[in-house]
């Protein structure tokens, strides 16, 4: 009689399959095992050089080494993914740190506690770098690399260098081809996925979080605390399993063709909550409504600005001409959402030769980071100074609203030379549209030392709250601040 604790601090232990043949668990490999997981979640493994063709009813693919296993959380990944607008992301999985053993309850044949023992082993396989990716034309591309390097130039030459992300998460990872390895995968599975039947056909749960053989019957004396997988014939007799553990298939008992199979992605049943790592098309959805309702909302807006300030359009460009001359507008080139350079357009506020002048006054700046900004700017025309008082200046930017360059509202447009001082930053903020208006530059303070970073609070803020009513609040405290002329100016480069 064997029983298998839970060890407190450590790996739960497992009443595995004896013997050195190949590990089954109701006629299931391991290499099966860690497919169906994935299967759940709406992903299909595809192993370089080799494995199935790519099936598209899958959501999303992930593409792996021979030899690796790979387990860990979706959800993070997904909503990146999704916000960036990536058809690829490279993750790096690092190994969850933990105390690598397995603890085994002995009894004695009085049904008593005789010892305990402990079994440690390491994990040498620390970190796998793996790619997750919508595209099923790079999954079969692949899949068909004969090797390693060609198959991470494959990955490469197929999408363009904006629609690839980078990621890094903690998880487990294994090594198919060690039988310690594949020991250790099904001693991780019953702990952290509690319905294995969404994808295999053929077993059932017995009592709870406790898996079988769906004809799998308990003879009454046996004492099974979930969660548990429990293979062909592997329960005979007074044995007493806590879990989380698993006994594989009994080694010479035959399942007479009604082993368990892989059921196919299409036939999985989805997760019933949208927070489950399955969740792909939840997210997609309710990105793809946010965005649709986002643009309605900014034609709407910058259509009808635009309209009703026609006549104002006119006034100031006859108060710039007679001011400074020509030209009437600035454009600077500024980076939209996937790092496409556009032209931002603005009312000119700033002498001709401001570029110039700007040379002799660096020292003067008071940001912190790549920006340019100093109190009573010299370079400010007459007409540019009243422009900016009143956010006046910025009314052409409807027009680059209008054709779908920018929003009304998200992070502050600028340059690529500015994006490029923090790229973690940079992908993020590229992920949407640059807006008029945005949460950095309501709450900014212009504290000495303090503008660049709150720049980077800010818009990584944004982005992970980015909702219409979000959205609606922040055009709500734009306005408060231009009436209650409570307004820090943007930093401006010639403009």
């Amino acid at each position: 009689m064997v029983s298998s604790s839970d060890a407190t601090s450590g790996e739960a232990g497992a009443a595995g399959q004896t013997g050195q043949g190949p590990l089954r668990l109701w006629g299931l490999s391991a290499d099966d095992l860690h497919r169906a997981y994935w299967r759940a979640r709406g992903v299909q493994v595809i192993d370089r050089g080799c494995g199935e063709a790519s099936d598209p009813a899958a959501e999303l693919y992930l593409l792996v080494e021979p030899e690796q296993w790979v387990i860990f959380t979706l959800r993070e990944l997904l909503e990146r993914m999704t916000w960036n607008g990536a058809e690829a992301i490279y993750v790096r999985v690092v190994q969850e740190e933990e105390r690598r053993y397995r603890e085994r309850v002995m009894l004695d044949d009085g049904g008593f506690v005789k010892c305990i023992e402990r079994f440690y082993h390491p994990n040498p396989h620390s970190s796998y770098r793996v790619v997750l990716t919508r595209s099923r034309r790079l999954a079969e591309a692949w899949r068909r690399s004969p090797d390693r390097r060609t198959g991470w130039q494959q990955v490469q030459h197929l999408l363009p260098y904006f629609q690839i992300d980078h990621g890094r998460c903690a998880g487990w990872c294994f090594h198919a081809a060690s039988r310690e390895e594949q020991e250790r995968l099904l001693e991780t599975l019953p702990s952290i996925w509690r319905d294995p039947g969404r994808a295999i056909e053929g077993i059932e749960e017995v009592s709870p979080e406790v898996w079988a053989p769906a004809l799998a019957r308990s003879n009454g004396l046996n004492v099974i605390v979930g969660p548990a997988w429990i293979g062909e014939g592997a329960i005979d007799g007074q044995d007493v399993l806590v879990g989380p553990c698993w006994r594989g298939d009994h080694q010479g008992v035959s399942t007479n063709g009604h082993g368990a199979r892989l059921r196919p992605i299409a036939e999985i049943e989805p997760p019933q909550t949208a927070g489950e790592d399955g969740a792909a098309s939840a997210i997609s959805r309710r990105r793809d409504g946010f965005f649709t309702l986002k643009r309605g909302f900014d034609i709407l807006v910058s259509a009808g600005v635009l309209l009703l300030t026609l006549p104002v359009f006119m006034i100031i460009a006859a108060a710039i001409v007679i001011d400074d001359g020509r030209p009437i507008f600035f454009g600077h080139a500024r980076q939209t959402r996937g790092g496409r350079v556009f032209k931002c357009w603005k009312f000119r506020t700033m002498r001709r030769d401001a570029d110039a002048i700007k040379l002799r006054l660096q020292e003067m700046n008071i940001c912190d980071g790549p920006q340019f900004f100093i109190e009573n700017d010299p370079r400010v025309t007459r007409v540019g100074q009243i422009l900016r008082k009143f956010h006046l200046d910025e009314i052409p930017q409807f027009y680059n609203v209008l054709v779908g360059q920018m929003s009304i509202v998200g992070p502050r447009p600028s340059p690529d030379d500015e994006n490029q001082y923090c790229p973690a930053w940079r992908e993020l903020r590229l992920s949407v549209r640059p807006g008029i208006t945005g949460l950095w530059q309501i709450e900014r303070t212009r504290a000495p030392g303090r503008d660049f970073q709150e720049w980077i609070r800010y818009d990584i803020e944004y982005v992970r709250r980015a909702g219409f009513w979000f959205d609606l609040k922040i055009c709500a405290r734009t306005v408060w601040n231009i009436v209650a002329r409570r307004h820090h100016r943007a930093p401006y480069e010639a403009g």
